[in-house]
């Protein structure tokens, strides 16, 4: 390797560290400024609603003496990466909603997080993300009560698919979604795992039929046992061990 390639490769790796190579950006200009594809709930009640569906989730925060929100999720590795943000907009506290475009709303991304800095130390602020089909988790992004809507016609409560942390929260369901509700919910994270209902019949008919078929092997095996028992004692191969221990072999009694 000559020094010009060690040099070149030098520069792009601290434009890469430096944050300054643009490389992995997890939000755009116009990822930030489009509409969302579904109307944030501001109506709702608590500290932080979250509405999943369509491989993405919308969430809406209350906002109390910040003027900046920081967004990021930690990996297996104990490190911490941005979120992917788009269609990002800001509730004023009587009821105007301003977006991305409006130049109120500022956004800068480093390696570890998006920092999102806010027109008013109160309010809502509100974006969406992107999610994996049937798991959800999330850092909770402001301590306090807590929403999260599962897509339609999906469950959590079933112990073998579903998976909701932390625990106690209240379960309801309105319109075939189902509604988990926290009443107060610290610095953490929230982890779901859900699935369709038609979910649990192909799981228990997976099971009887695994279980099915459990069963005709082991009758398989015993009948081939009890085959080879008669065939040995046919033979004259098998030795009554009991019979004999009282009748010591000829030459030795």
């Amino acid at each position: 390797m000559n020094r010009r390639l060690t040099a070149t490769l030098a520069v792009a790796l601290l434009l890469v560290l430096s944050g300054c190579a643009g490389l992995g950006s997890t939000t755009s200009e116009d990822g930030l400024a489009a509409e969302p594809t579904e109307e944030y709930l501001w109506e709702g009640d608590r500290d932080g609603t979250i509405d999943i569906s369509g491989g993405e989730y919308r969430a809406v925060y209350e906002i109390e003496n910040q003027s900046t929100v920081s967004l990021y999720q930690s990996t297996r590795y104990g490190d911490d990466r941005p979120i992917p943000v788009e269609s990002i907009q800001f509730q004023y506290e009587n009821g105007t909603v301003v977006d991305y475009d409006s130049g109120e709303i500022g956004v800068d991304e480093s390696r570890s997080a998006v920092t999102v800095t806010l027109p008013a130390e109160d309010g809502k602020l509100a974006y969406t993300g992107s999610t994996r089909s049937r798991n959800f988790d999330t850092r909770t992004v402001v301590p306090g009560s807590y929403e999260v809507i599962l897509p339609p016609g999906y469950r959590a409560d079933n112990f073998v698919l579903g998976t909701v942390r932390p625990g106690g929260y209240e379960r309801t369901i309105e319109d075939d979604r189902v509604h988990l509700a926290w009443d107060d919910i610290g610095a953490g994270t929230i982890t779901l795992r859900y699935y369709q209902e038609r979910d649990v019949t192909l799981f228990t008919g997976l099971v009887l039929v695994a279980s099915a078929g459990a069963l005709i092997a082991f009758a398989r095996v015993r009948k081939q046992i009890k085959d080879l028992q008669k065939a040995r004692k046919e033979a004259g191969l098998d030795l009554d061990i009991e019979d004999d221990r009282d009748d010591p072999p000829p030459g030795m009694r």
